[in-house]
């Protein structure tokens, strides 16, 4: 039997999800400047009151949009390397090569497509780099995807007898520079998203390849 505690517990979890997940849709739409409250409520089917709720601020509510589509990714990826790592047979630096830029190519493809998210990304990151008070939320935010990242790396590549040659943070933190310079190149000369698509799914994983050795002995 389920009691009253838990049942408020469940409504309040899904009146928080319900309103990410408007959120989501009115911020692709019109960009986190220019979505008010008022329609994110609205597309939820809520009022304001049950926003302040869950939410303080609008930007609250983007960093838990945020952190929860960091998650989704982040077991994308575990999925993946998993699925490589069972199948992948590693025997020299060839075959190492031929497996992390098929995982590469998995995983960076359906980022190189969604430019929208990249650019929702980049509005945020700009407010928050003016505004110290999201400048450590996004930064801690961030700082925990980039660990699961790198433990997924460095959990999957340990089931193929490899080894980044390089800390697995920094091997994180070059991956995620290229795909940003990637994006914003791409959107800046308004190249075609084939151009961004070619450019992460095939030199990002390449790079990835150089990152990674067979350890001697």
């Amino acid at each position: 039997m389920v009691n009253s505690g838990e049942r408020v517990t469940r409504r309040r979890v899904d009146t928080r999800q319900r309103l990410i997940a408007a959120a989501h849709e009115v911020f692709l739409e019109r960009g986190i400047r220019d979505s008010p409250i008022e329609l994110v409520c609205e597309r939820a089917g809520f009022t304001r009151g049950a926003f302040y709720s869950n939410f303080a601020t609008k930007e609250d509510l983007f960093l838990a949009l945020f952190e929860q589509q960091n998650e989704i990714r982040a077991q994308r990826l575990r999925g993946i390397l998993a699925e490589v790592a069972a199948s992948g047979v590693v025997s020299d630096m060839s075959s190492v090569q031929a497996l992390v830029v098929q995982v590469g190519k998995l995983f960076m493809t359906p980022l190189a497509e969604d430019r929208d998210w990249y650019l929702l990304c980049s509005e945020f990151r700009s407010q928050a780099l003016r505004q110290p008070e999201l400048r450590g939320h996004l930064a801690r935010a961030q700082a925990e995807f980039d660990q699961r990242l790198g433990q997924a790396l460095v959990e999957s590549l340990a089931q193929l007898g490899l080894r980044f040659v390089i800390a697995p943070a920094d091997a994180v933190h070059v991956m995620v520079g290229m795909y940003e310079m990637a994006m914003q190149r791409s959107l800046l000369e308004e190249q075609a998203s084939s151009a961004v698509e070619s450019y992460v799914t095939d030199l990002i994983p390449r790079l990835m390849s150089a990152l990674v050795e067979l350890p001697q002995g």
